[in-house]
């Protein structure tokens, strides 16, 4: 991987400011390192995701932008197998200027054969971002939550893209859009949830699942509150130049932060979920069976057959089960 030479004359300047501070402050570091990783949700009736990824550019809060050019180039063969707490490299640790950072932009190559969606079928579209169908190819996805590089130290950050909120096809197209439905965690503030859900909850009356395929059966979380839970309806503005709000992506508080499918292990017959990166805090968690209904633009009203409260802690998985009531 190299760096350009623009972040060359950042790191310079940076080096040159430390030299000019007052004396007994000479030793005092002026960089740090920062890692990026990418972990995702899967989406229903999508078996392959590959996304390639060539460029990333920070955003420090004073001063130019770091341009980090990806040589080689970063390809994620597929999205799909890094559900739960597994996660991809992204940026492995690179010196960067210490400070507070406004932004980070993700640039993905546009379609096949470097970014592409394979569906259950078998077919094989182009993968795109918002704009790139159009023939501009310097798009990205851009994460507006700020983050920190502390002084001599390093920060590792995880970038969270749930394919249940990003991925779309347009109805009239033969493309799909990854749209920036992201959040970035800071992995040292981060847990995870695990669980299990009790068969006989999935022969619900109010269930569309399909449970030939596995599929249609999702565990949502949500910040802790009192109002009413929702399905994912993504804020339309999070495509072009405006990204969305990715401290939770969407429309208000009522969508969900994450999402997790529910699958059967093919081990045990026992169908579990986990949901990893959470920041630790007290969040509300529902299960639903209609999740094949749950279309990322629009509010389909889901009915959702439990719901919880969980505490998370850092660096602990927390474990909750849902169990159908006696009869």
């Amino acid at each position: 991987m190299r760096q350009t030479l623009q972040q060359i004359a950042i790191l310079a300047l940076a080096a040159l400011q430390g030299a000019c501070n007052e004396e007994g402050s000479s030793d005092a570091p002026s960089t740090g390192t920062a890692s990026f990783a990418v972990t995702d949700a899967p989406v229903d009736g999508v078996s392959r995701v590959r996304v390639t990824v060539d460029r990333i550019e920070l955003k420090p809060a004073s001063g130019e932008k770091i341009r980090i050019d990806l040589d080689p180039v970063v390809t994620i063969e597929n999205l799909l197998a890094l559900s739960g707490d597994l996660a991809a490299p992204l940026l492995a640790s690179t010196e960067v200027p210490a400070g507070d950072y406004n932004y980070i932009r993700v640039y993905v190559q546009a379609g096949s054969p470097a970014s592409e969606v394979e569906v259950d079928s078998g077919g094989i579209f182009d993968l795109l971002l918002p704009g790139q169908q159009t023939g501009n190819d310097n798009r990205f996805l851009q994460l507006v939550s700020g983050f920190t590089v502390p002084a001599g130290g390093r920060a590792d950050f995880t970038i969270d893209i749930d394919l249940r909120k990003a991925l779309t096809k347009p109805s009239d197209k033969d493309h799909y859009l990854l749209r920036p439905a992201l959040r970035l965690i800071n992995n040292v503030d981060v847990g995870t949830l695990s669980g299990s859900v009790d068969s006989a909850l999935l022969q619900d009356a109010s269930c569309t699942n399909d449970i030939a395929a596995d599929e249609g059966v999702t565990v949502y979380l949500y910040r802790d509150g009192s109002e009413p839970l929702g399905d994912i309806n993504v804020d339309e503005v999070g495509e072009g130049d405006h990204p969305v709000d990715d401290a939770d992506g969407f429309v208000d508080e009522i969508n969900p932060i994450a999402t997790a499918a529910v699958k059967q292990n093919q081990n045990t017959g026992v169908y579990e979920y986990t949901l990893g990166f959470i920041p630790d805090g007290s969040y509300r968690v529902a299960l639903t069976c209609q999740s094949l209904n749950d279309m990322p633009d629009t509010d389909e009203g889901l009915a959702f057959l439990q719901q919880a409260r969980v505490t998370i802690v850092a660096g602990q998985t927390a474990m909750l089960n849902f169990v159908a009531a006696n009869p």
